[in-house]
Formats: C-alpha cells, sequence, structure tokens
C-alpha cells in the first residue's frame, strides 16, 4: 500500500514553488477504491476530467459494467496482488459519451490483518490511448515496412509459376489433346501463387487483436511460405522441426506470424554467406517453445542489453523497431523472448503460456 501511496503523491500533483507561492498542477489520473466484488465506494473528484462522470453517478455502481466486454474476462481472471505488490492492468474503459478509451491501473489490495482476506481494491488509473495509438502506428508500420522487403522476392516467386503457366499453354495449344499431366501441374503453379499472394494480403491488412485458436505448425508453415524467395536469393536452407502432435493455440495469429516473420528475416540477414535456420516447436506441461536458431556471426555480448530496444540495430539499413515489435507482441501473449548468441550463430526462443 505504501508503494501505491507514494506513487499517487506523485501522480496527484506537481508543486512548483516560484516567488513564495505554490502552483498545483492537478493530475488527470484518478483515484478509486472499490469492494474485491467490483462495487465501487470512492472515486475521485477527477474521474470527471478523463471520463465525464460525476462521482455520484459511479459510486454504488459495479467498476466492471464500464469495462470493454472484450477486456473484462482478461480482467475477472487477474490474480490479486500480495503483501506490498502492485499489480498493472491494460483495458478500454467507456466514458460518459459512449466511447471507449485505453487506461493503466496500478492496483493495490488492502486485506484483514486477522484473515488476510481482501476487503478493498485500492487504483490508480491513467488514460494511456495515444501511446496505443501510436504503438499500433508503430505494429502497421513495421508490418508494412516487411512487406515492402518481400515484395521483390515475392514477385520473383509468383514469376517463375506465371512462366510454368504460360509455357504449357502454349504447348497445349500446339497438341492436339487435352494434356490432363499439364493441367495438373498448371493446377499445383496456380495453387502455389495463390497461397504466396494470400500470404502477404494477409501480412499486409491492418486488423485489430483477436485471439482465437490457431495451429502452430500452420503459422510457421505460412511464415515460411513467404520468406523463401528471400532466403533463396542468400542460399539460406529454412528447415523447421516440430515435435507437437496437436499445435493448437489461443493467440492472435496474424501478429504472431508477424514476430516468426521478422525474427526470420533478421536470421536470414545476419549471414553473409550460405546458412541453415532451424525453426523448432516443441510444448513443455505449461509452455510454447518456439526456437528460432541461424548459422550467422552472432551478437556481441555487450549488446544483448540492447535487444528488443528501439533504434538498436546491427543491420546497416535498420531502425530497430522490428524486434521492439517482436518483443511487445509477445510480451501481449504474457510471454517472453531469451536470446543465446555466440561465433557460431544466434537463438532467439520464444516462450509462451500454455491457458
Amino acid at each position: 500500500m505504501s508503494i501505491l501511496l507514494s506513487s499517487l503523491e506523485r501522480k496527484l500533483q506537481k508543486v512548483e514553488k516560484t516567488n513564495n507561492n505554490i502552483w498545483v498542477e492537478p493530475s488527470m489520473d484518478f483515484i478509486c477504491k472499490r469492494t474485491p466484488d467490483g462495487l465501487i465506494k470512492y472515486v475521485s473528484p477527477s474521474v470527471q476530467a478523463m471520463l465525464g462522470y460525476e462521482q455520484a453517478e459511479l459510486v454504488g455502481k459495479l467498476y466492471t459494467l464500464f469495462v470493454h466486454a472484450e477486456d473484462y474476462k482478461r480482467i475477472l481472471n487477474t490474480a490479486m496482488p500480495d503483501g506490498e505488490e502492485l499489480s498493472i492492468l491494460t483495458y478500454r474503459i467507456k466514458r460518459k459519451d459512449g466511447v471507449y478509451i485505453w487506461v493503466s491501473s496500478q492496483i493495490s489490495v488492502v486485506r484483514h490483518p486477522d484473515t488476510n482476506e481482501p476487503f478493498e481494491l485500492f487504483s490508480v488509473t491513467s488514460d494511456i490511448s495515444a501511446k496505443i495509438k501510436a504503438e499500433h502506428f508503430i505494429l502497421e508500420y513495421e508490418k508494412l515496412n516487411v512487406v515492402g522487403q518481400l515484395a521483390a522476392g515475392i514477385a520473383h516467386e509468383i514469376k517463375n509459376p506465371l512462366t510454368s503457366l504460360k509455357g504449357f499453354i502454349q504447348l497445349m495449344k500446339a497438341g492436339s489433346e487435352l494434356n490432363h499431366n499439364y493441367l495438373a501441374i498448371m493446377e499445383q503453379e496456380i495453387k502455389r501463387m495463390e497461397a504466396v499472394s494470400k500470404e502477404l494480403m494477409l501480412m499486409a491488412k491492418p486488423h485489430k487483436s483477436d485471439f482465437k485458436s490457431f495451429d502452430m505448425n500452420d503459422l510457421i508453415d505460412h511464415a515460411i511460405t513467404l520468406l523463401m524467395a528471400e532466403a533463396a536469393k542468400k542460399c539460406v536452407e529454412i528447415t523447421k522441426q516440430s515435435t507437437l502432435g496437436d499445435g493448437m493455440f489461443l493467440c492472435d495469429g496474424n501478429k504472431i506470424k508477424q514476430v516468426l516473420i521478422n525474427m526470420l528475416m533478421n536470421a536470414i540477414d545476419a549471414m553473409e554467406l550460405p546458412g541453415e535456420i532451424t525453426v523448432s516447436i516443441s510444448k513443455s506441461d505449461d509452455e510454447l517453445i518456439i526456437a528460432i536458431a541461424d548459422t550467422g556471426t552472432g551478437i556481441p555480448s555487450e549488446d544483448f542489453d540492447k535487444i528488443g530496444k528501439p533504434f538498436f540495430t546491427t543491420k546497416a539499413n535498420g531502425n530497430g523497431l522490428g524486434l521492439m515489435i517482436c518483443y511487445k507482441i509477445i510480451e501481449e501473449h504474457e510471454g517472453r523472448i531469451n536470446v543465446e548468441s555466440s561465433s557460431k550463430g544466434t537463438t532467439f526462443t520464444i516462450k509462451l503460456p500454455i491457458h
């Protein structure tokens, strides 16, 4: 509780002393006290500046009634913090005008001194809509940047089947009978072009977060499909090793695919000579594990603490945002990324909790 109170003191007012006068700048954050069941007991007057409600309009109502339906279940299942710990939740909350905004709440639990049972939740809530919009902009920018880098290779990947189709059509025109073997090959080439173009369109298409059940084997296959042409240009072989019988996993499929594509592109760029990339998928009791290993030159040990930070990159024309977005997406999935590197190559290991 003392940690949250000290945070409140910094957040609630900014005091500046000039010519013996005290000027107080009120905070846009609001404080809320509620029961463990979510019944609001108190809310600070600053709630009106953020959400437009008067205090009396909120006291006595359930806090969760104002939380976006898509975020409600996630918040409901969040464990309460112990002792002096703070729980930080990010979610959407409804203003009085009906518009939802993104907020972040620091939550502390007041427990009964005898039973240690929670009897009051104490929170400070901040408007982070601008931060979320900026993150979404960077995510879409980096996604389109990846699509642009892939465009030349994918154009080549589509050109080869088109050349085959053109040749078979000419052969069939010259013949007097319909050749079913030619038709079978032509169908395969069309499916190949369709798969590549479909993956590219899905990658470029803006989308909101959508957690569904996806087969992780399929997501990795799709990512590899998009990068086969890029890998072939640098004589890099990509192989997949999976021990998953059932690869179904609850996630945002497009975002996980973006992580895989970014990391595979980084691995390809890390190798100046022909090399190999191995994507390994396995599962423990509580985690899904994806390891992406390359045979490149490795990352210097002094740069390990900079990995995933914005604008840190070892590429001559890179900006460091791609890997930062990867870390952010995995963090949204409550996972983590570990890095191991030597002069013989680098391995990025993604660990995602199985819910």
